[in-house]
């Protein structure tokens, strides 16, 4: 009966060993295929052709953020991974960052590397425009502000040569406008020190405010660019006080912009 209480022992012991190896294994990173093309680093684990529109516009997308931003390119590698199934990519996330909330994409940066996390799927040109975005702007500035981060990806995401009218971004917005429940306020948009506590409202303002300040005058622009080239100092004041500068009162005419821009043709 000892012996056999061992052996039992044993072979429990063993199994739990087996099982707590099989839960605690972290999925692997797709590796397979290394696609270098300028600043990415383009990582899969299935075919990708060689001539692809997609891959191409994300290679375009640097010269697009610098000219429209003002800002200088960076060679700093940005690290895309791109998973063929979400089956496979949600596995990934969930075992190696746990906290992130169900998305389709992400971006992460460390202090060793800026990632790019997404899978294959309908929604990939979108995805990884905007998390491409953001990786190409960390690159180029640092201490950017966390709603004006997310709503220039949110401008960037759409296709080339729509110059970042973003129609569900825009539609949503209108209608809470429309009925009463939306006014501009960046000083609250400054308040966000988190992506999580932003709704999808905040992401819809921060995109409206983005695509007023490039979208229609040059002074906008050049107040914008102004601001992203020192928004690296520790002392940068908030944008909320250089819009100040403009004349007229800018949240007003957000506002106007939402309501006449929803009126416009669709790309």
């Amino acid at each position: 009966m000892e012996l056999s209480f061992k052996i039992a022992l044993a072979v429990t012991v063993c199994c739990l060993a087996s099982c707590a190896a099989v839960k605690t294994a972290s999925p692997s990173l797709p590796a397979d295929r290394v696609d270098n093309r300028g600043q990415l680093v383009i990582h899969t684990n299935f075919d990708l052709p060689n001539q692809h529109r997609l891959l191409d516009e994300l290679t375009a997308l640097r010269d697009d953020i610098c000219n429209r931003l003002g800002l200088q390119p960076s060679q700093e590698p940005i690290h895309v991974y791109l998973f063929q199934t979400s089956e496979q990519f949600n596995t990934f996330i969930k075992t190696k960052f746990p906290q992130f909330p169900n998305r389709r994409a992400f971006f992460v940066e460390t202090d060793t590397r800026l990632a790019v996390y997404a899978y294959w799927g309908d929604h990939v040109g979108e995805d990884l425009r905007h998390e491409v975005a953001h990786g190409y702007m960390h690159s180029m500035t640092n201490n950017l502000p966390l709603w004006l981060d997310e709503g220039l990806a949110e401008y960037f995401e759409v296709p080339r040569g729509h110059r970042g009218f973003n129609r569900p971004n825009l539609e949503e917005l209108a209608e809470l406008h429309r009925q009463g429940k939306w006014l501009p306020d960046m000083r609250r948009m400054e308040r966000f020190a988190s992506a999580g506590a932003m709704q999808q409202a905040d992401y819809d303002e921060a995109w409206s405010w983005a695509h007023w300040l490039l979208e229609t005058d040059a002074a906008h622009r050049e107040l914008l660019q102004n601001y992203l080239k020192t928004v690296s100092k520790d002392n940068t004041q908030p944008l909320s006080l250089y819009i100040r500068r403009l004349p007229g009162d800018p949240h007003k005419e957000l506002a106007g912009y939402v309501d006449w821009l929803i009126k416009q043709p669709p790309y």
